[in-house]
C-alpha cells in the first residue's frame, strides 16, 4: 500500500475542496442517513435524496404498511400504520445505471430527528422581511441547486411571519398579510418533498417581530422579563398555536426566549407530542447545562449560545468549547451550533478558510446545518462547501456520536468522531492567524492502530497508509477533515 509522504517540503497547507459533482447528471447515487424516524398514524414524507440525471425510477422493498413510494419523484408518503423497525431497501435507476441503499425506518413515538436536520433558515438572509413569495423561491431553489439531492430538507421561516392578532378556528397567531395562505405555502413545500418550519417564542412579543407570541396578557411573574414586550404572559397559547401549525402542515418548530427554562419547554413539548402531526422541536438560546438530562428528554435540538454572525470570533465562540454537552448528544437530541453565517452582513464576512473551518466544525460536532443564503444564488465555492456528500455523511452518521477534542489550546482544536462503520472522522482546526504544522498526536492512545489508512474528505482523495510521523499543515483559521479506516 502506498504511504503518505512525511517530508516537510511536501506538506500541503491548503484545504482543497473537490469539484462539485453535478446533482442532475450521470448515474444515480442515493444520499442521506441510513435511518429515518416517524410516528405511527401521522403524515409521513421522505424525499429520497438522490443525485443523477432525471428521469430516475425509484423503488423500495419492504416499506411498512401505510407507506407508498412515488416512483417518479422518489417521495415516500402516507401514514405508517403501526410501530416497528423496518429494513427498507431503496433503489434508483436511470439510463446511466442503478444503485441501492439500505434505510432503517423506525416507526415509534419520539423517533424524530434521528440525524441532525439539514435545511435553510430565513433569519440571517432576510431578518423579519419574509413573505410567501420569498419562501416559495427558497423551496424551489433547494431543488434546483442540488441541496435537496444531498439531504437538505427543511425550509424554515424564522421570526417575521406573525401579525399582531390572534384568530381563526384555533384562536392562534394570525400570519401577516404577506402570508395570505399558510396551508397553501406548506403544501407547495411538501409537493417538492421538503419540510416546512416556523418560529415563535413564549413572550407576548417574540424576538424579531412586533407580532404575537405564544402567550398574551399581563406579565406572568414566575418568569423573568427581557425587555419591553419581551415577557411571558399569564395566558398561554401552546395548544392553540400547535393545533393551527399542524393543520397548516408545519414540520419543524423553533421556540426562542432568553431564559430557556424547562417549565415552558415541557409545556410546549407536551403539546407537540399530542399533536396530530410530527413536528421537530428546537429551543434557543440559553439552555443551562444543569438541565442537560431534561432537555434531552423534551426536545430534539437546543442551543446554549448566541446567534452565529459572519465573524471569526463568533465561529470560535459557538463552534468550540461545548463538550460538556457530549453525554446528551445523539440520535433525536442535538446540540445546535446555530445557523451558518455564510452571508456577509454589516460589512463583515467570513473568509473562505473561516467558512471551511465553520462548516467542518458543524459537520463534525454534529450540529444541525441550517444555511442562511439563497439556494438559487450559490457560487461554486459555496456549493462545494455545502454539497460534499462525504462531509455530509460524517454529520449524518447514524451512530450520532459527537466529536471530542483530543487536543485543544488557543492555536489548535483536534477532534475525533467515532462512526457507525467502526471507523473515525478526524478533524484538524488551525485556530490561529498563520499557517502552521499541526501538533503531532499519538492516536494509539485512543485505540487506533499504527499504520491506518486515511482519506481527505474535503478533497475526496485517498492518502494511503499514514505513518506515525506524518506531518500535516493547515492554513490559518482553516480545517482539514479525514476519514480514518481501521482495517
Amino acid at each position: 500500500m502506498q504511504k503518505a509522504s512525511t517530508r516537510l517540503c511536501d506538506v500541503e497547507y491548503q484545504t482543497k475542496l473537490a469539484a462539485l459533482i453535478p446533482w442532475d447528471k450521470g448515474a444515480p447515487v442515493i444520499n442521506g442517513p441510513g435511518v429515518y424516524g416517524a410516528s405511527p398514524g401521522k403524515d409521513f414524507l421522505y424525499l429520497i435524496p438522490t443525485v443523477g440525471e432525471r428521469p430516475i425510477c425509484f423503488s423500495a422493498e419492504k416499506l411498512p404498511p401505510g407507506l407508498l413510494l412515488e416512483k417518479e419523484s422518489g417521495m415516500i408518503k402516507g401514514k405508517a400504520e403501526q410501530k416497528g423497525e423496518h429494513e427498507v431497501l431503496l433503489k434508483a435507476e436511470n439510463k446511466h445505471g442503478k444503485t441501492e441503499k439500505a434505510l432503517k425506518l423506525i416507526i415509534a413515538d419520539n423517533a424524530l430527528a434521528l440525524s441532525p436536520p439539514l435545511g435553510w433558515n430565513s433569519w440571517n438572509c432576510y431578518r423579519s422581511k419574509i413573505d410567501d413569495s420569498k419562501i416559495r423561491s427558497i423551496a424551489n431553489g433547494m431543488l434546483s441547486s442540488g441541496l435537496a439531492a444531498r439531504g437538505y430538507a427543511y425550509v424554515n421561516m424564522d421570526s417575521g411571519w406573525q401579525s399582531k392578532r390572534r384568530g381563526g378556528k384555533y384562536n392562534s397567531i394570525v400570519p401577516k398579510d404577506e402570508f395570505p395562505d399558510m396551508k397553501a405555502l406548506c403544501d407547495h413545500i411538501h409537493s417538492l418533498g421538503l419540510k416546512a418550519g416556523i418560529y415563535s417564542g413564549p413572550y407576548v412579543v417574540p424576538w424579531g417581530t412586533d407580532g404575537c407570541g405564544t402567550s398574551s396578557g399581563l406579565w406572568d411573574t414566575n418568569f423573568s422579563r427581557a425587555g419591553e414586550g419581551r415577557y411571558v404572559g399569564v395566558n398561554k397559547h401552546e395548544h392553540e398555536d400547535i393545533s393551527q401549525w399542524a393543520a397548516w402542515g408545519i414540520d419543524y418548530f423553533k421556540y426562542d426566549w432568553a431564559e430557556t427554562d424547562m417549565i415552558l419547554t415541557e409545556r410546549m413539548s407536551t403539546e407537540l407530542k399530542k399533536s396530530s402531526r410530527d413536528i421537530v422541536f428546537s429551543i434557543t438560546t440559553n439552555v443551562n447545562i444543569k438541565d442537560a438530562a431534561k432537555v434531552k428528554e423534551l426536545v430534539n435540538l437546543w442551543r446554549s449560545n448566541e446567534d452565529t454572525g459572519p465573524e471569526w470570533k463568533s465561529v470560535l465562540k459557538n463552534g468550540f468549547n461545548n463538550q460538556q454537552w457530549n453525554h446528551v448528544i445523539g440520535p433525536g437530541h442535538w446540540f445546535d451550533l446555530d445557523m451558518t453565517a455564510i452571508l456577509p452582513r454589516d460589512g463583515k464576512h467570513l473568509t473562505p478558510n473561516e467558512l471551511i473551518s465553520c462548516i467542518s466544525c458543524w459537520m463534525m460536532r454534529p450540529s444541525p446545518i441550517l444555511i442562511d443564503c439563497e439556494p438559487g444564488k450559490l457560487d461554486d465555492f459555496t456549493l462545494r462547501l455545502l454539497c460534499n456528500e462525504e462531509i455530509i455523511a460524517i454529520n449524518q452518521d447514524i451512530l450520532g456520536r459527537p466529536a471530542a477534542s483530543i487536543l485543544h489550546n488557543e492555536s489548535w482544536d483536534i477532534q475525533l468522531k467515532p462512526l457507525s462503520d467502526g471507523n473515525y472522522a478526524l478533524g484538524f482546526f488551525n485556530l490561529g492567524g498563520e499557517a502552521a504544522l499541526a501538533p503531532k498526536i499519538d492516536l494509539s492512545c485512543f485505540g487506533l492502530k499504527e499504520g491506518f489508512r486515511a482519506r481527505d474528505l474535503w478533497n475526496r482523495q485517498e492518502l494511503g497508509e499514514i505513518e506515525k510521523d506524518f506531518v500535516l499543515g493547515v492554513e490559518a483559521r482553516c480545517a482539514k477533515v479525514f476519514k480514518i479506516f481501521m482495517s
